[in-house]
């Protein structure tokens, strides 16, 4: 064989070569996760909330799996994303309340969700608000290529969709991983105590008796631990809502409905550029919230208690135009379940230390039991001021234990099947004697085994 002829078939061997490459490349998907901040699990119209229109969030769960029991890490900002963008419990990480963006809180041997990807190949992008306890400029450490931190805007052309579609028409011929971290319903916060919102402007709130009605339990439970409304006395600002009457409780949850409303727009405009740039098909697309809303449930606005209303978050994973929709029941954690998920679309070895579980294996066989038993978390905290107050809840199929570690009254037990709202704390009632000691002993043992301090004192 002439020289000239080798060169040309070894040319074209490595031409193919790169082309078998690239298309194994295009043909591993892009993962999208999509978060808003503050939004509880039935502020959707796909979950059946006739209060509210969701366009964006019900085109998702019409081209996917809608997890119906899906819970945050802790209800609060900053632990909650920590665990998010780990894979591990606050207990784990030391993040427990909220943390400065600040250089040398993050341990370099706490691998973070950016990284992994950028180490497998992934082009890597964040869009929208950070609140996590380490610097954007800190590539090297997050991972994250191209970061945005749009300063809560979630809207204009400085804003979360614009930067989202700038991302992806860059990357659009390359597997991508992009966060797009909405802002709202989280300006409910300012609504509540009458101050300019932080992004969009909502007109006055109609007459109470045009605002939706209140859910049945919205009232304050009878056998309430009594630190969760010792809470609210530490700080007006986040608790406004103290001696609220029944028509302030309305109110608020038609400001809270338009604030959901306004981020499913924005929403929608992402989803608008996966479709602009070719990419839509090939999208595994996540979405979920880093932790609830009180939603006037039991008399509360903001999180921290363990409430469903305050850590049930929406859990939806599409891909639009190629899955049929399904709800599935199965117990999630998006603080410890998203990174080995998306680990397992991308093909990409998750850290060997992660505990939680491969949503992906449920979509493939929805009779597969991944689990049957949850444990979630909250300390109590003014910000960053941590108030010595944590508290445990156990979540199985049909019950809920809730346990807080200070307080003459300090465990709340619900038949969630009987009595979703949580009113009737079954904890008094010496019926459930045994179910309350084998639940306990279950928490003792649950926490000795991952190695979680918590100690109830009961």
């Amino acid at each position: 064989m002439k020289v000239s002829t080798v060169k040309i078939s070894l040319c074209f061997f490595l031409f193919s070569l790169a082309m078998n490459v690239r298309g194994q490349e295009q043909n591993r998907p892009n993962i999208l996760i999509i978060m808003t901040d503050q939004q509880t699990a039935d502020a959707m119209s796909n979950a059946g909330n006739k209060d509210l229109h969701t366009p964006a969030m019900d085109k998702l769960a019409a081209n996917g799996v809608r997890f119906s029991k899906a819970y945050c890490a802790q209800p609060l900002c900053t632990p909650s994303r920590t665990a998010i963008f780990s894979g591990k419990m606050p207990y784990e990480t030391g993040f427990t309340g909220n943390a400065p963006e600040k250089d040398g809180q993050w341990p370099d041997s706490l691998l973070m969700m950016g990284k992994i990807f950028q180490d497998g190949g992934y082009k890597t992008g964040y869009v929208g608000k950070w609140h996590l306890p380490v610097p954007t400029t800190k590539v090297n450490q997050h991972g994250f290529g191209f970061i945005q931190n749009t300063n809560f805007l979630d809207y204009n052309d400085a804003g979360t969709p614009a930067y989202c579609a700038r991302f992806i028409k860059e990357n659009k011929d390359n597997p991508f991983l992009l966060v797009a971290s909405f802002l709202n319903p989280h300006d409910i916060c300012e609504w509540a105590r009458g101050e300019s919102l932080k992004m969009d402007v909502l007109e006055d709130a109609p007459p109470p008796h045009e605002c939706p009605a209140l859910p049945a339990n919205w009232r304050k439970p009878a056998h309430e631990p009594e630190i969760i409304r010792e809470q609210q006395k530490v700080s007006f600002r986040t608790y406004p809502t103290v001696d609220w009457t029944e028509n302030q409780w309305r109110q608020y949850r038609w400001a809270y409905n338009r604030l959901v409303e306004k981020v499913d727009n924005y929403i929608e405009m992402v989803l608008a550029s996966l479709k602009k740039y070719g990419v839509e098909k090939n999208t595994i697309i996540i979405f979920t919230a880093d932790h609830g809303d009180g939603y006037a449930a039991h008399s509360w606005n903001q999180k921290q208690v363990l409430y469903e209303e305050s850590v049930k978050v929406p859990f939806i994973i599409s891909r639009i135009g190629q899955w049929q929709p399904r709800v599935d029941d199965m117990l999630v954690c998006n603080g410890t379940d998203i990174l080995p998920t998306i680990c397992g679309f991308a093909g990409i070895k998750k850290p060997a230390a992660l505990k939680g579980v491969d949503i992906g294996m449920k979509i493939v066989n929805p009779s597969k039991n991944l689990r049957d038993t949850l444990v979630v978390e909250t300390d109590f905290a003014d910000n960053d001021q941590l108030l010595g107050i944590s508290g445990r809840a156990v979540i199985t199929k049909d019950f809920k234990y809730i346990v807080y570690s200070k307080g003459i009254v300090r465990e709340q037990l619900f038949n969630l099947n009987t009595d979703p709202g949580e009113t009737i704390n079954l904890a008094v009632n010496t019926q459930y004697k045994k179910k309350l000691t084998d639940i306990r002993r279950y928490l003792k043992n649950w926490c000795k085994a991952n190695g979680d301090g918590f100690i109830s004192g009961l």
